[in-house]
């Protein structure tokens, strides 16, 4: 075989990053997405498949045709959409994290199995709708530590059954749609304290710790068939001290395809990662994976790179060109049944009417999980004053992109006068005395807290909010707490929960959606609201 020969099939091993989005100039990170020219170039010279971040529907349906035809073959088109798609592209339906329908699971074990499946199907649906074939979830990791920077609440619980009983039912939903799913991040990121996006987490539990817990939901869904597995960025020192799992062939070959016996694809994290690209250069990296028994690599920082190093690999006879191609058939198997099927399925949403219905199920569904997942303890403010704030603590700005949302025009309609803090922003707290706010800048008045906080990647443990922790009991003492709202983060909530006293309204959902705000706030500001005139301010311009 010649080596241009050659060079084309190990592309098909690459996945590379591309927006959403048809411009260069539109792309949300620059240094991950590759411009137009590039991204033409690797799909003509084989590249197997591209992961999508940012941009609309309408946009994402265009690009994935105009991706494919450029590639001159059907290749693999995915996302990390584990919180459905509009998780990742504008006009798509966002659902509430997986950890809510964990809570729910806690009161209605039924329930909440037909929720993750309806959730699993809807995300299938939509993602193929707009020409995705490969959705990356579930994610099947164990938040079994409170201290987990990165997974926290996109696990489907903080323990093995239900774990699996969650992650399985969307599953069962997903696949129904003729999507390809991928389990991760194999063998389980949920018991790290570090973000493998910043560094490197080291786990040190023994083989037999992990089997009874972290590696029975895998189990479970490799007994489902799932398409693909996603190996983590861990190093785990009692399994492979030397190599992080996605370079180990201990973990990968022997622990994934021997003992649990999968056969189907397996693919890496990100390679661009820092728990990767701070130890190893990009070629060597995707030939250490390879070599470990990977497929597919994700990611890798340099993509002409990966594949020369590639390349000379299989030229030496370092790696294995038997691999290589059961590789490729792994991959081209599941492309020919996407491909076999979507032509024997009828048109998923074939007119406006179903397409009304299913916007109603949805709305309906999103509504019943919110409810059931949000937590309230005394729930109704009874004075505000005429000097009280209601202060928005935020890590993103899209959280506040539209200056109606609930959580700010609910409480101005009280009364309160809203303040946003943001990590960007203007410093809240005293020069002179850590974690106490600055009243001078805040104002004396009572203060409503609503803290929109999770755990997510590259803010560290920044969740965790120590300094809120102990600014918000000190307002207790002074008397200064009018109440409190905590989106997202459990663990927050449950320590301000045995911290404060009963009288002060203290709730919290899972979610950060819109919904969910509008649905505690209508509760705790009841006494001092007109909801039928909540968006009396409204501006309109032609």
């Amino acid at each position: 075989m010649d080596k241009s020969q050659l060079r084309r099939e190990v592309a098909e091993l690459i996945i590379i990053r591309a927006s959403g989005y048809n411009l260069d100039s539109q792309r949300l990170h620059p240094n991950l997405e590759l411009s137009n020219f590039k991204l033409k170039r690797l799909l003509e010279a084989g590249v197997g498949g591209v992961i999508f971040f940012g941009g609309t529907l309408k946009e994402l349906e265009i690009r994935c045709k105009v991706l494919t035809k450029w590639a001159g073959k059907p290749i693999l088109l995915c996302a990390d959409v584990e919180e459905g798609v509009g998780q990742r592209f504008k006009g798509g339906t966002k659902f509430v994290p997986p950890m809510g329908i964990a809570q729910i699971y806690k009161k209605d074990q039924n329930l909440a199995i037909s929720i993750a499946e309806k959730l699993g199907f809807i995300t299938g649906q939509e993602a193929k709708k707009i020409g995705l074939n490969w959705v990356l979830a579930p994610v099947c990791d164990i938040n079994n530590n409170p201290l987990n920077p990165v997974i926290n609440l996109r696990a489907w619980g903080e323990d093995p059954s239900t774990v699996s009983a969650l992650s399985c039912a969307f599953h069962r939903g997903l696949s129904s749609t003729n999507v390809l799913s991928c389990a991760k991040h194999f063998p389980g990121h949920g018991n790290s304290e570090v973000d493998s996006h910043l560094q490197l987490p080291i786990i040190e539990n023994d083989l037999s710790d992990i089997e009874d817990c972290e590696l029975i939901p895998f189990r479970s869904l490799i007994n489902q068939e799932i398409s693909s597995v996603m190996i983590g960025h861990l190093l785990l020192t009692n399994i492979d001290p030397n190599y992080p799992a996605s370079l180990s062939r201990k973990v990968v070959a022997d622990l994934l395809r021997r003992k649990l016996k999968f056969d189907g694809l397996v693919v890496t994290d990100a390679l661009v990662m820092n728990a990767i690209s701070d130890q190893f250069s990009g070629g060597e990296a995707a030939v250490m994976a390879f070599d470990a028994g990977i497929d597919l690599i994700m990611m890798p920082e340099d993509a002409d790179e990966a594949i020369d190093s590639l390349v000379e690999s299989f030229s030496t006879g370092r790696l294995s060109r038997k691999r290589l191609y059961k590789s490729l058939e792994r991959k081209n198997k599941l492309l020919r049944k996407l491909n076999n099927q979507l032509g024997s399925q009828n048109i998923l949403i074939p007119d406006q009417i179903k397409e009304e219905k299913i916007f109603l199920e949805i709305s309906n569904l999103t509504k019943i999980i919110i409810k059931e997942s949000i937590k309230h303890t005394k729930d109704k403010i009874d004075i505000i004053g005429t000097n009280d704030v209601n202060l928005l603590q935020i890590d993103d700005f899209e959280q506040i992109s539209d200056k109606l949302i609930p959580a700010l025009s609910l409480p101005e309609e009280a009364g309160y006068r809203n303040l946003i803090v943001h990590p960007l922003g203007i410093s809240p707290w005293e020069d002179t005395k850590a974690n106490t706010l600055s009243l001078n800048n805040i104002g004396n008045g009572k203060i409503l807290f609503q803290l929109f906080t999770r755990g997510k990647p590259f803010i560290g443990n920044n969740y965790q909010k120590e300094s809120w922790i102990y600014a918000i009991n000190e307002l207790e003492k002074e008397n200064k707490l009018s109440g409190i709202v905590v989106y997202g983060c459990p663990y927050l909530f449950d320590r301000l929960n045995k911290s404060l006293g009963s009288s002060i309204p203290l709730a919290y959902s899972p979610s950060q959606l819109e919904e969910a705000q509008s649905l505690i706030l209508s509760r705790m500001l009841e006494n001092h609201i007109n909801h039928f005139e909540s968006n009396k301010n409204i501006e309109f311009t032609d």
